[in-house]
């Protein structure tokens, strides 16, 4: 039992750490206006940011 429980708060830490991870790489990395013009809403590859995507499909 105390092992599952281990298991399951080192997940959560894991995923904590991967999300904090994600959102100092979106603050280091600058975001390209120009690119939000230039994707079509199916390809947002060129400029590599996934809230383009994100904001294209909430529209």
């Amino acid at each position: 039992m105390k092992a599952l429980i281990a298991f399951i708060v080192m997940a959560v830490v894991v995923l904590t750490l991967i999300e904090i991870n994600e959102r100092v790489k979106a603050k280091k990395t600058p975001k390209n206006e120009d690119c939000q013009k230039e994707t079509d809403g199916e390809d947002c590859s060129a400029c590599e940011l996934l809230s383009v995507c994100e904001k294209k499909s909430d529209s």
